[in-house]
């Protein structure tokens, strides 16, 4: 983070995702922000195809969450 005439300048790919995430919760107005949040990977994310059926969905879910616990 910089400052530049009494304006802060963040550089968001230098905040963790944490910190980026509180911050685009509370400055929901900035779009730099948002793009980089988006585009952060996500470590515990799921992703399942729209293409897989619900039903296997569910089961993929089902599994992922029990190895949690």
């Amino acid at each position: 983070m910089t400052v530049n005439g009494g304006m802060k300048l963040l550089n968001y790919k230098e905040m963790s995702l944490k910190n980026l995430r509180k911050y685009v919760l509370e400055n929901r107005e900035d779009e730099e922000a948002w793009k980089e949040f988006a585009s952060r990977p996500r470590p515990n994310a799921i992703t399942v195809s729209a293409q897989t059926p619900l039903a296997e969905q569910e089961r993929i879910l089902r599994e992922s969450s029990q190895k949690e616990n």
